[in-house]
């Protein structure tokens, strides 16, 4: 789509809202076309689509780091590593 577009679209996103998610990401697309000249509708629903896809897997990918760190296992690890160790109830010693 650029090469037929002759390498001249440009993106800008912002955020809109207070939850992020693909549709929370306002996307504008523009032709810098030294003859002015526009770009077409399909081209800019090309782009916007591609940019809210990357925005899914970049949201898929914080959710499985999460789920990773919060995991009983990292934790474990993470307490193990740093010589933390505690009681039953809670209380820290060692």
């Amino acid at each position: 789509m650029q090469k037929r577009n002759f390498y001249q679209i440009t993106a800008e996103t912002s955020h809109r809202g207070r939850y992020y998610h693909a549709y929370s990401v306002d996307v504008c697309v523009d032709r810098d076309s030294p003859t002015y000249q526009r770009l077409s509708r399909s081209d800019e629903t090309i782009v916007i689509d591609a940019l809210r896809d990357l925005a899914n897997w970049l949201y898929r990918q914080l959710e499985q780091q999460y789920e990773y760190l919060t995991s009983d296992e990292a934790v474990d690890e993470a307490l193990l590593v740093n010589g933390l160790t505690s009681t039953e109830s809670g209380r820290r010693f060692g």
